[in-house]
């Protein structure tokens, strides 16, 4: 198969994975449910509690089983995770269903971006890498958005009817995934399972050990994303409060959605700006978004929803390219799961935290 096709493939999971109504109103959903935000701040804790537990290992799964194996999985666990929110309907299949919405997570963060960028790499086109990730943050901004849109929808049709819709999609994706071919770092791999454990616990420990600046990325690119993701999740509760129509909701959302668009298109065009300088002016504008929840305006809300949204983007793109072109390929899902992990610790904190000042 052809790398073009293999990205093809990638950009429409991609847009798949991103276009449930279910899995962009969740929130919405739980609160209309009647689960107060305290218990949604809750539910995000476990989503970062299995993740943190689940993250890293995933990775390595990912390098020594197979990537397409473990995006085909990910498919079953997201299937699962729309089926445990309608039965048992009570908060405890919430919590199943969050964990395995993390698990589905889990395996798809790192696998996908190391598919891509040895996929590249293997056909000489690693150059095109930085392209390639804005093209799929760009993606999932507009997917997410569009399915954030028809926020109102999912409260229409109902929770079961939207999460059926949502265990569908997966169908597709595995069949898609069904039809796309292995890296060759896997497939020439011909250790024993057991040995190429062992090299790549090893081989990953010793490139984290001796690489200061790749914890620092990681560390920067967590905290912008916690603030970013957090506001927006607790945005779709509070909104509505401000007393705006519902039918506005929806795309007061999608606005915000396309904050990460531009920052996605804005990031291609500063490959020479410093990351520290780039995360410090990041920082500043996610946290005033952030502050901007408070003022109870719904278009200041929304102003500061899309500058959270398109620092968040801007940083987390400068960083996946700089992360993918240090470390090395037979372990880059493990180490870009690394990332995903130390993010969902950052989340475990402020995530209660976050339900906490969003209730008052």
């Amino acid at each position: 198969m052809s790398a073009k096709k293999q990205i093809n493939k990638l950009y429409t999971l991609n847009f798949l994975g991103n276009i449930s109504i279910a899995g962009a109103a969740w929130v919405l959903l739980l609160v209309s449910r009647g689960f107060s935000l305290i218990e949604v701040g809750f539910a995000e804790t476990v989503f970062h509690l299995v993740s943190i537990l689940c993250e890293i290992p995933s990775g390595m799964f990912a390098d020594v089983v197979g990537r397409k194996k473990s995006l085909l999985l990910s498919c079953v666990t997201g299937a699962l995770s729309g089926l445990f929110m309608i039965v048992p309907d009570n908060y405890a299949g919430v919590l199943f269903s969050i964990a395995c919405s993390a698990l589905t997570y889990n395996l798809c963060t790192g696998t996908d971006s190391a598919m891509a960028y040895d996929t590249l790499l293997e056909n000489g086109l690693q150059s095109k890498y930085d392209g390639y990730i804005s093209n799929q943050t760009i993606i999932y901004r507009i997917s997410n958005g569009l399915a954030t849109l028809a926020a109102g929808v999912a409260l229409i049709i109902g929770n079961t009817l939207a999460q059926m819709l949502g265990i569908f999609i997966e169908v597709i994706r595995f069949l898609i995934i069904l039809t796309m071919e292995e890296n060759k770092v896997v497939t020439s791999n011909n250790k024993t399972l057991g040995a190429r454990i062992r090299e790549c616990v090893v081989e990953s420990l010793g490139f984290l050990k001796g690489n200061r600046r790749v914890a620092k990325l990681i560390f920067r690119n967590a905290l912008v994303g916690a603030i970013d993701i957090l506001l927006l999740f607790f945005l779709q509760a509070k909104l509505p409060m401000t007393g705006i129509s519902d039918w506005i909701l929806g795309p007061l959302l999608f606005i915000m959605s396309m904050g990460g668009v531009l920052g996605a298109y804005i990031s291609k065009r500063l490959k020479g700006v410093r990351f520290g300088k780039l995360f410090a002016v990041c920082l500043v504008m996610v946290s005033a978004g952030f502050l901007a929840e408070f003022t109870g305006v719904a278009w200041i809300m929304t102003v500061g929803g899309f500058l959270a949204a398109f620092a968040d983007d801007l940083v987390q793109i400068r960083a996946d390219v700089e992360l993918n072109q240090m470390v090395p390929a037979a372990q880059r899902a493990t180490l870009i799961s690394v990332s995903s992990w130390v993010f969902s610790l950052v989340m475990i904190v402020m995530s209660p935290l976050a339900g906490w000042l969003f209730s008052l």
